[in-house]
């Protein structure tokens, strides 16, 4: 059986800030309750492992340990969770946070954490922006929604390995200055950009003949992708998800 995380699924109307937090009225899963996969809609795993361990840091607190192989010939290491919803379209504000653990001597480095991405939109590649770790700080990869520019940080704040980082990601969906990311760590805003959020169909049309729906609707939390000639392992908590 696969460790259950915990997510706040409701959606909230109303006004947003890159402070807010998941409403705590939502639905919720905690480990070892709510099923196999406890609101996800399954544990993805490419060379990679889910378990349910003790928390090192507080004793009886049980977190998931995740361990994603080394890319080889090309395919990344994957070991994270599936959250689906309700297509979300330009305009809507997404929040995702999550605390994050790296064992000392984890590469920290090309590694991605979050994706907020579309499986219905019209392409196989499940376009969308994800949230990576690049020489220790957070960055805002778009290469996936056809943008090779970054949302890279503005301040210098930094993971680092052996102790629990919070991070809570905020989307507006939108094109040009209508999207907006919001990256804080450990309750430090480090980036706050703003710029195209979503796949448009002006994108892909440069590119070939497909009709595509700008919209968002699916969500992983974890090591979704492990670029790194050697295999990573970190340990992840208090996932959440909503829409504010």
């Amino acid at each position: 059986m696969f460790p259950v995380l915990t997510i706040a699924a409701a959606l909230a109307a109303g006004g947003s800030s890159a402070e807010d937090v998941c409403p705590s009225e939502g639905r919720y899963w905690s480990f070892g309750s709510g099923g196999e996969h406890g609101g996800f809609a399954h544990v993805q795993l490419q060379r990679g492992t889910a378990v349910l361990v003790n928390d090192p840091v507080q004793p009886g607190n049980q977190v998931a340990r995740l361990t994603a192989g080394p890319k080889q010939k090309g395919k990344v290491g994957k070991a994270d969770y599936i959250h689906r919803f309700e297509p979300l379209q330009a305009g809507s504000v997404i929040l995702m946070q999550a605390r994050f653990y790296f064992p000392l001597g984890t590469p920290l480095n090309s590694l991605i954490l979050m994706d907020l991405e579309c499986a219905s939109c019209g392409l196989e590649t499940n376009p969308g922006v994800r949230l990576y770790l690049r020489r220790g700080m957070l960055r805002v990869d778009r290469s996936k929604i056809g943008i090779k520019q970054a949302f890279l940080p503005t301040a210098p704040h930094m993971v680092a390995a052996g102790g629990w980082h919070e991070v809570s990601w905020q989307v507006t969906l939108g094109t040009g200055e209508q999207g907006r990311s919001v990256v804080m760590l450990d309750g430090e805003r480090v980036s706050d950009v703003r710029g195209t959020t979503l796949l448009t169909q002006e994108i892909v049309s440069r590119h070939m003949d497909v009709a595509v729906q700008e919209q968002a609707d699916r969500f992983q939390v974890g090591l979704t992708a492990n670029s790194n000639p050697q295999a990573v392992e970190m340990l992840l908590d208090d996932v959440s998800f909503c829409q504010l």
